[in-house]
């Protein structure tokens, strides 16, 4: 029996290689697609030179084709982790990447999955105040003209489309240089360095291992086809006050790091959760890791890998002590 051929648009990313990983010890055939070198992924170091493996350069603006089964399109601006906003780049990719990605599953008669965000479901009113929007804004924007598109595919051309949106997701494979905040709490605690918190720290916030999240991501592929665009949340239903996540960090990392409350960020929503009614009742599908095992898991690898690069820049004369 033939593998199943699957592509995964931004497999170099944090989620897309962790899921690029687990398609392979099943069996898949695996194309990964990113405009970044595959060296920027720890996660795919064991799988890189594997048969079942191929990685593409290439940035989805741009059209391509190839033979595959299904498309995981989990692509966003590489640029974004680093807090920039690039509004065009970030259009750009989230429109005429998903046109791309919808032709190429309409030719393979393929099915194609969206990686939308958790935060259009506490989207705040449009910009028409000529504000200049914050790159969180202009993902939202993005990921909801792209799940337009792909409902749109599906309608008028029959393109078997899924939708998930995912909340904050965190784990080991993350770069250090990453703005998501478990990421960056983590490091700042480690190093003893303030955690600095934008607002009361009240926010609540929906966390979800990698692990659960690349099993939901497969899970919704696998599902049968539907006669609409399924559209699933993945995260938690135990959202935590940022303040709460912070002090729990610096517990488990034994830091001594202070709690830091800068000016509150604007429009920002106060509260994010996922709705796992739709998502366990059309999948059967909740998380199985809990937060402070998740944090156990991601402090360890984090730790490791900041003692290695501590350990790469000693000196010759250190060495050989």
């Amino acid at each position: 029996m033939p593998k199943t051929r699957s592509v995964v648009l931004g497999g170099v990313g944090f989620i897309g290689s962790h899921l690029c990983r687990e398609l392979i010890n099943r069996g898949h055939e695996v194309f990964a697609i990113d405009i970044r070198d595959i060296t920027h992924a720890p996660m795919l170091r064991t799988v890189a030179h594997e048969g079942s493996f191929h990685f593409i350069h290439h940035n989805i603006i741009h059209p391509f084709g190839i033979r595959c089964d299904e498309i995981y399109n989990l692509a966003a601006p590489s640029m974004v982790r680093y807090n920039r906003a690039l509004p065009i780049e970030t259009l750009r990719v989230a429109m005429v990447g998903s046109i791309h990605a919808l032709d190429t599953a309409r030719t393979e008669h393929a099915r194609v999955l969206l990686a939308s965000t958790g935060s259009i479901c506490s989207r705040s009113a449009t910009n028409d105040e000529g504000i200049n929007s914050t790159t969180q804004e202009w993902l939202i924007e993005g990921k909801l003209a792209a799940e337009s598109l792909h409902r749109a595919y599906r309608q008028e051309c029959g393109v078997d489309t899924r939708i998930a949106r995912i909340f904050n997701s965190y784990g080991p494979g993350c770069d250090l240089m990453d703005q998501r905040v478990v990421t960056k709490w983590i490091v700042a605690a480690l190093q003893n360095r303030d955690l600095v918190i934008e607002g009361t720290g009240e926010q609540r916030r929906s966390f979800c291992y990698i692990s659960d999240v690349v099993e939901g991501l497969i899970t919704l592929m696998q599902a049968l086809p539907a006669n609409h665009t399924r559209t699933v949340h993945l995260g938690s239903e135990e959202p935590i006050a940022l303040l709460d996540l912070a002090q729990r960090i610096i517990h488990l990392t034994g830091s001594r790091s202070r709690i830091v409350h800068t000016a509150p960020r604007r429009n920002e929503a106060q509260s994010r959760q996922a709705n796992l009614e739709l998502t366990r009742r059309e999948m059967g599908w909740r998380p199985s890791i809990s937060l402070d095992e998740g944090l156990r898991r991601t402090i360890g690898y984090i730790e490791r890998e900041l003692s290695e690069r501590a350990g790469s820049f000693c000196s010759w004369i250190e060495i050989n002590q």
